[in-house]
């Protein structure tokens, strides 16, 4: 059973992917910044953990094929639902 703090950081994780492909699957910090609420330390340790699904470009952050998939995943469960 998930815990309630490893419930959390799912979430923010989602979020923070949700706001690189709400943006053609590319965003700068401050476009993640903006699209979650989030604060700077938030964004750096989760995207930190979330090397298989996001990649840091020159300025950028980009979602890889593993986070789409991800996302593609959670969003076929919640239409189950």
């Amino acid at each position: 059973m998930i815990g309630e703090t490893q419930l959390r950081a799912r979430r923010t994780r989602i979020k923070i992917l949700r706001a690189i492909a709400e943006r053609n699957g590319s965003a700068g910090f401050s476009d993640i910044q903006n699209a979650t609420a989030l604060s700077t330390g938030s964004i750096y340790y989760h995207i930190e953990r979330m090397r298989d699904y996001i990649r840091k470009n020159a300025k950028n952050y980009s979602i890889t094929k593993k986070g789409i998939q991800l996302l593609v995943e959670i969003d076929s469960k919640n239409k189950m639902s």
